[in-house]
């Protein structure tokens, strides 16, 4: 699916996401611990920055942003119990994401505003190479089949 540039970085967390959703609804040992490092690491970040940067452009889609992010961080708090709810939470979370919420807010955003969502999305990004350095080549390459040449 082709995604707006300034919406890939969400998109690529979410990649990380679905592994860890998985991990928890098949309830692996490693599972709760795997959800507490990925909350501390990036996921809290992640659910900051979509609000901060996505919930003005999302509309009426903003009160499921917000009440879907209060949730999941809710069944972080519970783990272990709260694995296979969690898993099945961040799964449908991140499918709607995907195909509901990131599609409107690509019809309705203007040229300004991704051009100012790409900018501060790119930021978060660096923030994820620290843990993550592959994801700067990924980016570097996305860059440039944009601006061949530049």
């Amino acid at each position: 699916m082709k995604r707006a540039f300034a919406l890939e970085p969400f998109s690529r967390d979410h990649n990380d996401g679905l592994h860890l959703a998985r991990a928890l609804r098949e309830e692996r040992p490693d599972a709760p611990a795997l959800a507490r490092a990925a909350w501390e690491r990036e996921l809290s970040d992640h659910f900051a920055e979509e609000e901060r940067l996505l919930g003005p452009l999302a509309g009426g889609d903003s009160a499921r942003l917000y009440e879907e992010h209060r949730q999941i961080e809710q069944l972080i708090s519970e783990l272990p119990t709260s694995c296979v709810a969690l898993g099945q939470a961040l799964e449908d979370h991140i499918r709607w994401e995907e195909r509901v919420l990131f599609p409107a807010i690509e019809s309705r955003m203007t040229p300004d505003q991704e051009a100012t969502l790409a900018q501060e999305a790119l930021k978060m990004e660096h923030r994820r190479w620290e843990i993550c350095p592959n994801r700067a080549e990924i980016v570097q390459r996305r860059l440039d089949r944009l601006h061949p040449g530049a």
